[in-house]
This record gives C-alpha cells, structure tokens and sequence, in this order.
C-alpha cells in the first residue's frame, strides 16, 4: 500500500486548471513566475538546494535553519523563529513555502530587503503596508486579481484578492469571480481609502523597506530546504471526483482535500478508494479519510498520497479521535504479543524473596495515595511521620516501574517511541501496558508495592536536614482522592468517620492518616511561601473539563477543574 508510484507517477500528474490550493504567487513569488519556459513546464516550486551547498552556507550565514510555523487561519502565513531572538522570519505564501510543512525543520534563504514586510511601530505585526492577502483557506484558493490603486493613496499598492474557487467551477471560474469578488473590491477599496487618509499618524509613509529602520521591518524568506520532516505527512479529510470528467487522470484520480487546510491537497489513486466511490460519490461526502502524503513534485499544485484508511463519518468521536491522533503521529495500535512477554506472565504477581531482601522495607509505615478520583493507575505515594525532636520524616515514593521494563527489551523500545501517555478527553493512550500502569506498578491500596522513594528529615519549616534516595517497598494504606485530602484539609478538628473514606488498612488509623495529610499540608504552605519570597512565579491557567454521555461519549456540559490545596 505504501508504494503507490506503481499506479501513480506524480510526474504525469501535472496540474488541472484553476483547480483548489492552487500556488497562488504572493509578492515575492511573482517575479520568478512570469519568466518564459520556453516550452518546458513550468515549475511552480523551486528545486530544493544540495546538502552540501546548504551545509557551506548554514556555515557563511547566508542561510537560516529552524522548525516551520503555519498559521492556522492565514494559511498563507508562515515563520520560524529567529535565531538571535528577535521577531520571527516571515515566510509569505505557499510557493515561499517550498512543499514544507507544518512542523517541519527547514532551511530558508532571506529574501532581499525590497520585500521584506513593513509593520506598523506599536510592534502588533497584525497590520501591514504590504501585499494583503484576505484570509480565506488555501485550498479554496484559485486565482488572483490586482485590484486598481485606490484614489487618494497612490502609494498604496495592489491588493490581492484570492476567491474562493472551488475544483468543480474549474469551467466557469473567470464569471463566478467576478460576481463573488465584486463586494470584496468595494470593501478593500474603502479600507485602502480610509488607510490613505490616515496614514500619516499611523507609522511609516513609505512603502519602500529599504527607506525605512528595522523596527518598521519583519524579514521574509523562503524555504531551499527541508532538513527534518518533522509532520507525519498524514491527514484527516474527505475525497471528492476530479471536475474534469474528460482528463485522463479523471480515470485514475481522486481528489484528497484535509480538514488542516495547511496541509496541500492530493491526488490519490481511485484503487485506494471504495469500490462505489467512482459511481456513488455522494455517499462517501461526508466520510472521513486519512491520506498519507507521498510526493510533491515541483511542477504540480497537489500532492500526491495514498488512502491509508477510512475513518467513518465525520463528527462522530471516534472517527474524529482516530484522525487527529494519527496525524499526530501517535501510536495507538495494541501493544505486541513480544512486548507483552517482558511482563510476568503468572498473576497475580508476587514480590520474590530475593528482590524483597535488596530493598528497604517499608510496608509497615503509613503510606498512602492522593489522585484524582478517576484514576487507575497510582503512581506515586506518600508519607509524614513525625520524629520524637519535633521534625518530619517526608517519603515520596514513585512506582518503580524500571523493575519490569528492561533495557533494550521490546517493551522498552516501544515504551520509548511513545515517549509518554496522551490523554484526551475521553480517553488515555497509554505509554506502557494497562497490565503494568494498572496492576503490576500501581500503588493500589492493601498490596505489596515496588517504589523508588525519598526520604527527607525536614523542620516543620520545610527546611531539609537531611535526604535519602533508594529502591524501597512499601503497602498503601488507602486511596484518597483529593476530595478527601481537601476535606481533611478544611475541617482540621473533624473526626471522619469509616463510610467518609475509602477502605483504611487494619494497621493504620484514620486519624494517623489525616495527621500526616495536615503535616503534610503545613510543610508545603511554608514551601510555597519561601518559593515566593525567592523569586518564584505563578501561572494559573485554567483547566476546562467535561461531562460526558456515558452511552454515546458525546460531551453534555463542562466546567473548570478547582485546583485546591490538596492538589498542592
């Protein structure tokens, strides 16, 4: 499936008229577009640079590396950042853009000074005295009209005014612009207008960036090279007819079009699509596809791809979920039968004798875990005892998970390809095994646990006398969730009784549990405030979170997530 040059040579593909996310130039591509072919065809990118003549001017300075920023509603506008800090590297429009995308680590080369972009002084750089482009998605792109200068500004220079111009008007496009563009025109002849007569108090009067200081200036560039494509190249997206019934490449062709109109449009080959695609297109209008993009040969608008899958349709959850995660790139295929052999396979699973002996015994202390109270899988826990001179002995003790993930093993390649755990909203996608998060290394309550911990001797101040690192074992003896934590928290002098708490180990005492949460929560205020006096900085976003249909998983409402002092 991957191979899909045996049934479509991007080369013959060319590129259909008029047709969606065409290259419109911007003003800086212009001028390479209006040189003859002489009969050759006519390349719509430049041919990227050796690597070798990339490597000798990254080394001079004549060229830029850094990772490529689309703007996702100006789908014309893209940056990287600056490597000595200062504004970003504007690069205007998809021609600049070179077949790079989103994500990616590129090379690009400054353009002369001439065309750079000319910002107003306040430093927004939302507004500019250059080339406007109307912020409508490049793949409704088609065509481009200067517009006359408006009167009273004849400095002002042409604005350019890119149509929606969908693939299936590719026959009549010249007369539906004209009707689509005509209110578009009186519009932007207004704001020239209106721009025109208060220029003077608006920052530069010149349209000439080699006149004016670099603060009125934003560099702009285009892209030589793609040095690490960094974006997956998959999409989510719909397929649709070519418009031309009677081209050749009708026969083989669909049309590609993603939902992320920074990503290009491809063609894909009818052999990818459904069998009743070709007869029944209206069926599959609103189901959801991902294409892999392949190639983007330098003379064609589109790129080429290949239907990797069909998702279902679109606005349903899981179809959606599947698209963006792949996109993405994350794995969330099932963990393999090989990786699943590095975990113990008799369960339930008990701690040997051998390993017991290397580690620091802990079971007996008063040990317990704080979540929300959702979780599954528990992965740290903790303790305050307090020590006859008056100071606290504090354990953090963290799920050793290194005890069943091996070096080298399936399981930990796997493990370091997924890197971490994402969680949406209705759903985790684990970094390691449930059988592992969830059972073997959670620190579920009543069971002889693996843990890493730490151990300080602190004053009830916080401050540290003394540390201890090493591999320990240890019992939880409850789950609170932090409702219960903070309900300890703000009745002090309340005596819980067992139906207000989870189950508590025999060992243990409620009222020894909530003495080491309130120790606990004194030692972290003096923290607090000691990181504050020193300096520290608070940055409180909020954290929206939703209620969810249990049968159909369809959101019903949502709220903010309190953050309270048992969270801290």
């Amino acid at each position: 499936m991957n191979n899909s040059d045996s049934r479509i040579n991007p080369r013959q593909l060319g590129t259909p008229r008029g047709g969606p996310y065409a290259a419109v130039p911007t003003s800086g591509d212009r001028k390479n577009l209006n040189k003859p072919t002489r009969g050759r065809k006519k390349s719509i990118f430049e041919a990227y640079m050796l690597k070798e003549d990339v490597s000798a001017g990254l080394k001079r300075g004549e060229l830029i590396q850094g990772p490529l920023r689309i703007n996702p509603k100006k789908y014309h506008e893209a940056f990287i950042p600056s490597p000595d800090g200062t504004r970003d590297i504007f690069i205007d429009g998809v021609v600049a853009r070179n077949r790079a995308l989103n994500g990616d680590i590129v090379i690009v080369k400054l353009l002369p000074k001439e065309q750079w972009k000319v910002i107003k002084p306040d430093g927004s750089d939302k507004e500019t005295e250059a080339t406007h482009e109307s912020d409508v998605p490049e793949d409704m792109l088609g065509t481009c009209i200067p517009q006359e200068t408006a009167k009273g500004d004849a400095e002002s220079p042409d604005v350019i005014i890119e149509a929606q111009f969908d693939d299936n008007d590719a026959e009549h496009g010249q007369d539906l612009l004209k009707d689509t563009l005509t209110d578009d025109i009186k519009k932007l002849s207004l704001d020239t207008g209106e721009k025109g007569e208060t220029k003077q108090d608006d920052g530069p009067t010149t349209n000439d960036p080699r006149l004016l200081p670099d603060k009125f200036l934003q560099r702009t560039a285009k892209v030589v090279y793609i040095l690490e494509k960094k974006h997956s190249r998959a999409a989510t997206g719909f397929i649709k007819l070519l418009a031309d019934k009677n081209s050749e490449l009708f026969k083989r062709c669909a049309m590609f079009s993603p939902v992320d109109h920074r990503v290009p449009r491809a063609y894909v080959s009818l052999t990818d699509c459904p069998p009743d695609f070709v007869t029944r297109p209206e069926d599959y209008s609103n189901m959801l596809f991902i294409c892999r993009i392949v190639d983007w040969k330098e003379d064609s608008n589109f790129a080429t791809g290949y239907l990797a899958k069909s998702l279902g349709q679109a606005g349903e959850i899981e179809p959606e979920t599947e698209g963006i995660l792949t996109e993405y790139g994350v794995d969330f295929s099932d963990f393999s039968p090989k990786a699943l052999e590095c975990l113990p396979q008799s369960l339930p699973w008990v701690i040997s004798p051998g390993e017991l002996a290397k580690r620091r015994d802990l079971r007996k202390e008063c040990i317990f875990t704080i979540d929300p109270s959702t979780a599954k899988d528990l992965d740290d826990a903790l303790s305050c005892k307090q020590l006859p001179d008056g100071n606290f002995e504090v354990g953090v003790h963290i799920a050793d998970v290194s005890y069943f993930v091996l070096e080298e093993t399936a399981l930990d390649k796997v493990a370091s390809e997924r890197a971490t755990s994402v969680y949406l909203v209705q759903k985790v996608i684990p970094m390691l095994p449930k059988l592992l998060c969830e059972e073997l290394c959670s620190l579920n309550p009543m069971q002889d646990r693996l843990t890493f911990s730490v151990m300080w001797k602190v004053t009830p101040e916080g401050k540290i006398l003394d540390e201890w690192f090493g591999r320990t074992v240890i019992c939880s003896c409850v789950k609170l969730s932090y409702d219960h934590a903070q309900s300890m928290i703000e009745s002090p002098g309340k005596v819980f009784s067992p139906e207000e708490l989870p189950p508590v180990s025999p060992q243990h005492s409620i009222a020894e549990i909530q003495q080491a949460v309130l120790n606990l929560h004194r030692i972290a205020q003096h923290l607090r405030k000691q990181r504050f006096i020193d300096g520290a900085l608070r940055l409180d976003q909020l954290k929206l979170s939703f209620t969810l249909d249990q049968e159909s998983g369809m959101p019903q409402g949502c709220y903010i997530y309190q953050y309270r002092d048992s969270n801290k």
